[in-house]
């Protein structure tokens, strides 16, 4: 006990002491190392470089009255190394149990692999605090982190029973926007891990995400729960302080106000992009950032609810050497025209949300694009494709053709009535499939894409219908015939890697009908012809329009998230099926063919050249047999 006295008092002591008057800032100016793993500019951490962020992590340091901080905004702006100097200075100067909770338990371990393992160990501070992770170190894993007076413990959203499993004193929610509205019945993940702080009074949170669509997103509700910071730069020439916007954008979200800064460039040159001065309307080179971020300061926009400080930042503050605005701009002049390309800029870029429009096109709007072709195949088409819509008493058939940039045109609309069991319906379908169609310059072309959906009547029919025609030659073209069949998975491509758990052994594309839907709402929106825009012959049957618009898209609570959900506004809905199962025989094709198609067009479009040989499409692949199930395993042994 006397040789014990001496350590005794002085962890007595220590205990006592107040926790020190450092900010989050001036620990990791002193002691972050930031690694080539993980960083662009690896070396010591200077908040110079990133001088918005300051305030922010001041914000989380022990002495600030602040309690909850929130941080909307886009990629790659530093959301992320926020949180980690956050960690590193609770870890080394102000200890006490913290969560780290991410979307879900595969991210956490990226997270505990790519990020905080390096941090911890290219940082010397925290190095000497924490032991090295081991297989029979308890306390130290990919999950959690002991350290002296603390530990911090890494989850994903999607557990409730690991959420609540602790009282804590610090809790980082980071993609908070892709957590799931309710966790097994409990409530949201968010308000299941913010009610583990509760035991605390100097309790810290800190909340960041990058946003997703007006209303329905959840990092879009803390911020407006807090007061909405905005970070306020000066103008190099008149002195005036304002907030960076964006011009450029009309539908979806609201246009830049004139009297704040924003981002501009000379018509048709997006490599000039400069801001813009809200006040004396000068122009600013990018070059000014050095001079104009250090300068900037935070103001609050709104009250709030007392509790939480919010922060909004876009990618248009990259410090100068990262994203720049004339990249910014060239990304905004690609996706323009694709609002499902548009949204991930507005989201992604510019932090901010994506207001959906009504998430339905009118018959009657749809009559006025009508348009007499100079030929059965107009010449902007580069490809033909076909789908297969299988109903109790009939086949639906269209074939549409596709040009660069995905501009389409709706070239027939066929049904072959009669019962899908019986195999003449089948052959009597396989006949059209397999004709001639003419193009502009006279040449004769063939469908090189059909889609078959195998969701609803006679399944099995669809599946020998194209086991025996998957792959086949007519002439010097070559046709697929594929199954497919609508999923209800969300925010996933239209199109993944097919499957052959079936008893035909035949390749199946399960869809993504969400994204389809909503690309082709979107290009039926388009006012104008060029990419996605969607062309339709005069003389077309109005029941097609009337079937084209026969789904609406609204928002509904669905398993634990707030997901879009598409309605039928009419008992009738094939041709709005059948554009969509098109568009997917377009995508099996592969994105590099799909980029060939305008050379393609042109190529058809002169009937003196060479033929055109088709390009060879990407070759259906089904997704890798189970190991158990491969040829030298018996009962999980092999031979």
């Amino acid at each position: 006990m006397t040789l014990a006295a001496p350590d005794y008092g002085a962890a007595y002591r220590e205990g006592l002491r107040p926790e020190p008057e450092l900010t989050v800032s001036e620990w990791a100016d002193a002691n972050r190392i930031l690694t080539g793993r993980s960083s662009a500019e690896p070396g010591p951490w200077r908040t110079a470089r990133f001088p918005f962020t300051r305030e922010i992590m001041d914000a989380l340091s022990v002495y600030s009255p602040v309690r909850r901080v929130v941080i909307m905004g886009g990629r790659q702006i530093a959301k992320s190394e926020v949180g980690l100097n956050w960690i590193g200075y609770v870890m080394h100067h102000a200890p006490g149990p913290m969560l780290l909770v991410e979307p879900s338990l595969d991210m956490a371990k990226k997270t505990s692999r790519q990020r905080l393992a390096p941090m911890i160990e290219d940082t010397p501070a925290l190095r000497s605090r924490v032991t090295v992770a081991t297989a029979r170190a308890a306390g130290n894993n990919m999950f959690v982190k002991e350290f002296p007076g603390g530990i911090l413990m890494l989850t994903g959203s999607n557990s409730s029973a690991a959420l609540r499993s602790t009282p804590i004193r610090y809790l980082f929610a980071n993609e908070a926007d892709e957590y799931p509205d309710a966790v097994e019945d409990k409530g949201s993940a968010l308000s299941i891990a913010e009610a583990c702080t509760n035991n605390f009074p100097n309790r810290k949170i800190l909340i960041t995400g990058n946003p997703g669509i007006r209303g329905a997103s959840r990092i879009e509700r803390e911020f407006m729960r807090g007061d909405q910071r905005r970070y306020f730069i000066p103008c190099p020439r008149c002195g005036v302080f304002d907030f960076l916007t964006w011009n450029g954008y009309r539908d979806h979200v609201a246009q830049a106000d004139a009297g704040h800064h924003r981002i501009a460039w000379d018509e048709g040159e997006p490599k000039t992009a400069h801001m813009v001065c809200g006040g004396c309307g000068g122009k600013v080179v990018e070059h000014k950032k050095e001079w104009m971020f250090p300068r900037g300061e935070w103001k609050a926009l709104a009250e709030g609810d007392g509790d939480t400080v919010s922060y909004h930042l876009s990618s248009l503050y990259s410090p100068f050497g990262f994203k720049t605005w004339a990249e910014c701009a060239v990304e905004f002049l690609a996706k323009k025209d694709d609002p499902s390309e548009l949204r991930s800029f507005v989201n992604e870029v510019l932090g901010e949300t994506w207001e959906e429009r009504a998430e339905r096109v009118e018959p009657g709007t749809l009559a006025a694009r009508l348009e007499r072709y100079a030929a059965q195949v107009p010449e902007g088409a580069g490809v033909l494709v076909a789908a297969v819509d299988v109903q109790g008493d009939r086949l639906e058939v269209v074939v549409k053709g596709f040009g660069a940039g995905e501009e389409s045109w709706l070239i027939e609309w066929e049904a072959f009535l009669g019962d899908p069991a019986r195999p003449d319906v089948w052959l009597n379908c396989d006949r059209y499939l397999t004709q001639d169609f003419t193009h502009q310059s006279g040449r004769l072309l063939k469908i090189e894409c059909v889609t078959v959906d195998s969701g609803g009547h006679h399944t099995d029919e669809v599946y020998k219908f194209c086991r025996a025609r998957t792959r086949r030659a007519l002439g010097p073209w070559t046709q697929h015939m594929l199954a497919v069949k609508g999923g209800a998975e969300t925010k996933l491509p239209l199109v993944g890697r097919p499957t052959r758990h079936n008893r035909y052994r035949t390749p199946l594309y399960v869809l993504c009908t969400d994204t389809g839907k909503g690309t082709l709402v979107a290009r039926l929106r388009l006012a104008a012809p060029g990419p996605g825009y969607i062309h339709l012959p005069a003389g077309l049957d109005s029941e097609y329009l009337e079937q084209l618009t026969a789904e609406k898209a609204i928002w509904r609570y669905r398993k634990g998230h707030t997901a879009r959900v598409w309605v039928k506004t009419r008992e009738r809905n094939e041709a709005f099926d059948l554009e969509v199962y098109a568009l997917a025989a377009l995508k099996i094709l592969g994105e590099p063919f799909i980029r060939s198609l305008g050379a393609r067009a042109q190529a058809w479009a002169h009937p003196s050249e060479a033929p055109v040989t088709a390009p060879e499409p990407e070759s259906p692949r089904a997704a890798p047999m189970p190991r158990r199930m491969q040829r030298g395993w018996v009962q999980g042994w092999r031979k």
